[in-house]
């Protein structure tokens, strides 16, 4: 057993890489695209000169008053709101009208009004001369993406990884079967032992960009009821 904490074992039944899906006979070529174009995507490098157009508004708060990530709200910083962005990416927003620029940091949620897309700072508003209009047609451009979203919780996704716990088994036979079910599609299952008699099987290190698809493919082997956990990141 490789680790040991309280009541709790944790093991790998095989000596399994927790970054790299490795390529093998079991996974086909096409999910092995799939994965490795999941993985650039959370890497970044995909999201160069994305862009995306809306209407961009500005919002205030009381100074300090939290935002989604858990930074203070700061009316003078380049800070924004967006609806899924990760937290810490660079965006640099462009008045359509004159062709104004500002770049700003995703740090919060929002906006959710119809057709708005990103809600600024007044202190951003006002770089971008839009302050007294209040909405204006922008486009968004993806500057950088970091690797760990700039978050100071631990909520699932603000991490940018998932594990989705399938459930616990007290038969053996049973945990290793969906182990190596769960293995050949490319997943990375991991089995504790808990209350020293059950089997709780685990699939971890899963980005957010390939959530949806994992959440599918359990659903589709009849795992209705899961968890969904945030997950460390595998690169730290």
């Amino acid at each position: 057993m490789s680790k040991m904490k309280s009541n709790s074992h944790y093991f790998n039944i095989f000596p399994l890489s927790l970054v790299k899906p490795a390529y093998n006979q079991s996974m086909s070529a096409k999910r092995f695209m799939i994965l490795l174009f999941l993985l650039l995507l959370t890497t970044g490098s995909l999201f160069a000169n994305q862009r995306e157009q809306g209407i961009a508004s500005w919002y205030a708060s009381e100074p300090g008053t939290l935002t989604a990530n858990g930074e203070g709200f700061d009316p003078e910083a380049m800070t924004a709101a967006h609806k899924t962005l990760k937290f810490g990416t660079i965006v640099r927003v462009h008045n359509l009208e004159d062709n104004q620029t500002v770049d700003v940091r995703i740090n919060d949620r929002g906006p959710f009004i119809e057709n708005r897309i990103i809600d600024l700072t007044p202190s951003a508003a006002k770089a971008l001369q839009m302050y007294e209009k209040g909405i204006i047609e922008v486009e968004l451009e993806i500057l950088a993406v970091p690797d760990i979203p700039e978050s100071k919780y631990d909520r699932p996704g603000d991490t940018g990884w998932y594990r989705i716990q399938i459930g616990s088994f007290s038969n053996i036979q049973t945990a290793y079967s969906l182990y190596t079910t769960f293995h050949a599609l490319g997943f990375k299952p991991t089995i504790e032992i808990v209350q020293d008699t059950l089997l709780r099987l685990t699939l971890r290190w899963i980005p957010s960009n390939d959530k949806d698809e994992s959440l599918k493919i359990v659903k589709s082997l009849g795992f209705t009821d899961v968890l969904l956990r945030s997950e460390q990141n595998p690169k730290l």
